[in-house]
C-alpha cells in the first residue's frame, strides 16, 4: 500500500478514494434515499440545517442531502455518456489526422482550430435550442461542443508520436492506419488521455448542469445538480442550503475526477511503474526459424538510378537527397555506408527497402530483390516480400520501440502479422530470438518494458525484433552511435555472429570509420546524394582514390599522426538539400578540384578489382595533406 500511495501520490490517493466513494454514492443513493429526497412536505418546507435534515430542505420541505446524493447518479451518468462520445469521435479524427498526408492534415488542423474559437458551452446551448431542449439532447450538444478540444489534443499527443520510428515502421509493414492508431498512437497518449476524460467529466458536469439550470437539460420529475440549483436560486437568501448543496456537490466532483484522473495517468504510464530486473547480456542462443542460405555467390538486392526526392516549401519544385544511384548488395555481404550528416546514407539504404520517409518520392529504374522485380509486382506483394526480407536496426533504439508496449508483444507483432504464425509460438521464438543476441533471462524480459532496459539492452531487442521473420538483409542505421564503446564493441559482434551463422547480409551506416573497419567488407562512400567511391574495406583505408575518401581519412587521429602537427579538418561544410552546386558536389571543398568537376558529375570508373571511383583525377593526385590512413584506432 505504500509503494502504491508512493506512486501515485497523496492526491491521488485521495482521488480515487473519493471517486469509488462518488460512484457507489450514485450506484446506492437512488435505492435507499429516493423516498426522502421526493417525499413533499410543506410542514417543514424552507427548514434550516438541522439534525434531522443536515442541509435543510427545499420549498416543498424535500430534504436537499437526500436530493443532492441522488442526483449524483444522473448528473454524473450524463456527464460519463457526454464525455464518452466526446472521445469517442474526437480521438480517432484526431489520431487520423496526425498520420494523415500533409495538405489533409493542415486542413483539419485549421478547421478544429476555427471550431475552439467558439465557447463551447455557447455552442452547447445553440445545439440544444436547435434538437429541443431534454437530458438527451444536452448530452449530444456537450459532446459535440467539446469534441473539438478532444480531437486537437488527439491531433497534438499524435503528432508528438507519429515521427517515431515504429510508426514509420509500421506503416511500411503496411498495417492499416486504424491498427497504428489504436496499436501505436493511442497507447502512448493514454496517461495524458486519462487526466484529460477526468477534466472533461468534470468540464460535463459543469456545463450539463448549467444547461439545466437554463431549462435546456433534465425537466422535471427527474432532476440532476442544474435543476436543483434552480429551486434553490429562488430561496438563496431564506434557504442558502438548498442551492450550496449541489453547488458543491459539482466542485467537490470535479476535483475529485482531476485528481483520480491524474493518479490513473500514472498508472497508465509504463515508464512510472516499478522497474524489474532486467537482463544481462551473454553469449549463445539457438536458432527459431532458418534464415538465408549462407552462400556468397549472387546478388541479393541491387537498384538503379535511385533517386530520392522532397517538395520544395511553396510545393512548386522539388529537391533531390539521392540521385541517380547504383547499388548491388550479394547475398551473405557486409557492407557499410561512409559519410557525413546530409550525404544521403539513411534515404538510400532505406529506399533500397522501399521504406522511405513520409513526403519522399522515389523513383527506380530497376530494382530487384532476391530475383523478384519490384517495378513489376503489385504493392501488398512488394510489402509482404520487403517486411520479411529485411530488417530495419535505427540508429535510435529509444525512438524505435514503442514504450507502451512490452517487449515481447512488439517483437512478436511482425511474425503474427505478415507469417501467420501461433502468438504462443511467436512468444517463443521470440524469448529465443533474445537468448541469441545475447539477452539472459529472456522468459523475463519478454515481459519487461523498453524503459526497463538498458542502450545496449535495447539495440540488441531491436536487433531481435529484425531477426524474427528470418531476413535476407538487415540495415543496420548507426546502430552504435549512443552506446559506450565496450556494448558497441558487443553490439557490432552480434551483428557478425548472426552474418556468420545465418549467411544475413548486413547494410551497415556510419560515420565512423572504425565501426566499419571492424565487421565490413566493402565501403561504399556518399556525399551529396551520390556514390564517389565503392571497395573493399583494406582498399578503402590504403588505397583510397576519392578526395573526399581521403579526406574524411585524413580526418581521423590514428597512432602515426605528429604530436606537433594540427589535426585535419575538411574545409566548408556538406551542402544543405536544396543548395547542392553543380558537377561533382565536393569541388568546392576539393583542393585538387578543376574546371572540369564544377559543370559535370564523374561517372564511376574501375580502378582496381572491385573499386570504382566517381573522379576526374584519374592519377588520384592530392594535395600532400591528405593520404590513405593507415592504421585505425579501434
Amino acid at each position: 500500500m505504500k509503494r502504491f500511495s508512493k506512486r501515485i501520490g497523496i492526491e491521488g490517493v485521495v482521488g480515487l478514494t473519493g471517486l469509488v466513494i462518488l460512484l457507489a454514492i450514485a450506484v446506492v443513493a437512488p435505492v435507499f434515499l429516493s423516498e426522502p429526497a421526493e417525499r413533499m412536505d410543506v410542514l417543514v418546507a424552507a427548514e434550516p440545517a438541522s439534525k434531522e435534515y443536515w442541509l435543510g430542505t427545499d420549498n416543498l420541505g424535500r430534504d436537499v442531502l437526500a436530493r443532492t446524493l441522488v442526483a449524483a447518479r444522473l448528473s454524473i451518468g450524463l456527464a460519463i455518456a457526454a464525455t464518452f462520445f466526446k472521445f469517442l469521435v474526437g480521438v480517432p479524427l484526431g489520431a487520423a489526422l496526425a498520420i494523415a498526408p500533409k495538405r489533409i492534415r493542415n486542413l483539419g488542423a485549421r478547421m478544429i482550430d476555427g471550431a475552439l474559437a467558439l465557447p463551447s458551452i455557447l455552442v452547447a446551448i445553440v445545439i440544444t435550442t436547435i434538437i429541443g431542449p431534454s437530458a438527451h439532447g444536452a448530452v449530444i450538444a456537450v459532446a459535440i461542443a467539446g469534441m473539438p478540444t478532444i480531437a486537437r489534443l488527439s491531433f497534438t499527443l499524435s503528432a508528438s508520436v507519429a515521427g517515431r520510428d515504429y510508426i514509420h515502421g509500421a506503416r511500411n509493414l503496411g498495417v492499416s492506419p486504424w491498427y497504428i492508431i489504436t496499436r501505436h498512437v493511442i497507447p502512448n497518449t493514454g496517461d495524458t488521455f486519462a487526466v484529460a476524460i477526468a477534466s472533461s467529466i468534470s468540464l460535463a458536469i459543469v456545463e450539463l448542469a448549467s444547461l439545466s439550470f437554463l431549462g435546456l437539460g433534465v425537466h422535471p420529475p427527474a432532476y440532476d445538480w442544474g435543476t436543483m440549483l434552480v429551486d434553490g436560486a429562488q430561496s438563496i437568501y431564506s434557504t442558502p442550503w438548498a442551492a450550496l448543496g449541489p453547488a458543491a456537490a459539482i466542485a467537490i466532483s470535479g476535483i475529485i475526477f482531476s485528481f483520480a484522473g491524474e493518479a490513473i495517468g500514472r498508472l497508465l504510464n509504463p515508464q512510472r511503474r516499478k522497474q524489474g530486473k532486467a537482463g544481462t547480456s551473454t553469449s549463445g542462443g539457438q536458432e527459431v526459424w532458418s534464415t538465408g542460405s549462407g552462400s556468397d555467390a549472387g546478388a541479393l538486392i541491387s537498384v538503379k538510378g535511385l533517386r530520392v526526392s522532397f517538395p520544395t516549401e511553396d510545393g512548386d519544385g522539388e529537391v533531390a537527397a539521392v540521385r541517380d544511384v547504383d547499388v548491388t548488395i550479394n547475398d551473405s555481404e557486409i557492407v557499410g555506408i561512409l559519410g557525413e550528416s546530409g550525404s544521403g546514407k539513411t534515404l538510400m539504404a532505406l529506399s533500397l527497402g522501399v521504406l522511405p520517409p513520409p513526403g519522399a518520392a522515389v523513383s527506380v529504374q530497376s530494382h530487384r530483390f532476391e530475383d523478384v522485380d519490384l517495378n513489376n509486382i503489385d504493392q501488398e506483394a512488394k510489402k509482404k516480400l520487403l517486411a520479411t526480407g529485411i530488417a530495419l536496426v535505427f540508429q535510435d533504439p529509444s525512438a524505435s520501440l514503442n514504450p507502451a508496449l512490452r517487449v515481447g508483444t512488439q517483437l512478436t507483432e511482425s511474425a503474427i502479422y505478415h507469417r501467420a504464425v501461433p502468438p504462443k509460438v511467436a512468444r517463443e521464438a521470440a524469448v529465443k530470438r533474445l537468448q541469441e543476441v545475447g539477452i539472459t533471462g529472456a522468459q523475463q524480459v519478454v515481459n519487461q518494458y523498453p524503459h526497463e532496459f538498458s542502450g545496449g539492452m535495447r539495440q540488441r531487442a531491436m536487433i531481435a525484433m529484425g531477426l524474427m521473420n528470418s531476413p535476407k538483409l538487415i540495415i543496420a542505421d548507426e546502430p552504435t552511435t549512443a552506446l559506450d564503446v565496450t556494448v558497441q564493441a558487443q553490439v557490432l559482434d552480434q551483428l557478425r555472429g548472426i552474418n556468420k551463422t545465418h549467411g544475413t547480409a548486413i547494410l551497415l551506416i556510419s560515420h565512423d570509420i572504425a565501426v566499419l573497419y571492424q565487421i565490413c567488407t566493402r565501403i561504399i562512400v556518399m556525399y551529396g546524394g551520390k556514390i564517389v567511391e565503392d571497395a573493399p574495406v583494406d582498399v578503402i583505408l590504403n588505397e583510397a582514390r576519392h578526395p573526399y575518401t581521403k579526406a574524411l581519412l585524413s580526418a581521423v587521429l590514428d597512432a602515426t599522426h605528429p604530436k606537433d602537427k594540427p589535426l585535419y579538418a575538411i574545409p566548408g561544410r556538406a551542402p544543405a538539400l536544396g543548395e547542392m552546386p553543380s558537377g561533382c558536389p565536393f569541388h568546392p571543398r576539393c583542393s585538387a578540384a578543376r574546371a572540369k568537376c564544377k559543370g559535370d558529375f564523374p561517372a564511376m570508373t574501375d580502378v582496381g578489382p572491385n573499386h570504382t571511383v566517381a573522379c576526374f583525377q584519374e592519377d588520384g593526385s592530392l594535395a600532400e595533406d591528405l593520404r590513405p590512413l593507415k592504421s585505425v584506432a579501434v
